[in-house]
């Protein structure tokens, strides 16, 4: 079964929907989904470094630089408006006039999605950002309940402090109350 140029193009959208496509000239020919959501004006035609820091910064300009320098290499691409990172890496296409940006956002903080305008339910099942924000999630909870549990056991401390004070306090008092019932009796029975 072959696949239609569209077919194949929607599985990618679907499969990685950060991705972009760029063509020899190094301008856009593709924008993912996800993507294309985040930034409405990144088209087709803009040129990627126009738009897009890359790390790490190689000063590459042109298609074969690109292709041969960070084909296979884990690049960063970085958007200023929204400020938005993608980590991937640039694979040659069939025909050899675009590269493919297979990439995937990345975020650490869940509600970075949703200052992004997209729902973790929009990324692909196998989208590994999902489990690492899940985890840094799990790890903050986490954080949070230790932080009040030993305020917590702090605050239980000082009352325990507190009240051994108060006991002590009330122990001193009694004597002091019985020393000066004593010293009240002493006039009268010198007399």
């Amino acid at each position: 079964m072959n696949a239609s140029p569209a077919e194949v193009q929607d599985l990618l959208d679907r499969l990685m929907p950060f991705h972009l496509r760029v063509d020899r000239s190094l301008s856009i020919t593709h924008v993912a989904p996800l993507l294309k959501r985040m930034a409405p004006d990144l088209g087709v035609g803009t040129p990627l470094f126009k738009r897009f820091e890359m790390q790490p910064s190689l000063h590459v300009t042109n298609f074969d630089a690109v292709q041969t320098y960070l084909a296979g290499r884990l690049v960063i691409l970085r958007l200023d408006k929204p400020f938005v990172q993608l980590r991937g890496g640039f694979v040659p296409l069939p025909g050899n006039d675009e590269l493919l940006f297979a990439g995937s956002l990345w975020v650490t903080e869940l509600e970075r999605l949703s200052e992004l305008g997209l729902a973790a339910s929009m990324l692909p099942p196998n989208d590994p950002l999902i489990d690492l924000l899940m985890t840094h999630r799990l790890m903050m909870t986490a954080q949070q309940s230790a932080q009040r549990a030993l305020t917590s056991m702090r605050e239980s401390e000082m009352q325990k402090q507190l009240d051994a004070l108060h006991q002590t306090l009330r122990e001193r008092t009694a004597e002091l109350e019985k020393a000066n019932a004593a010293l009240q009796a002493l006039p009268k029975s010198g007399a």
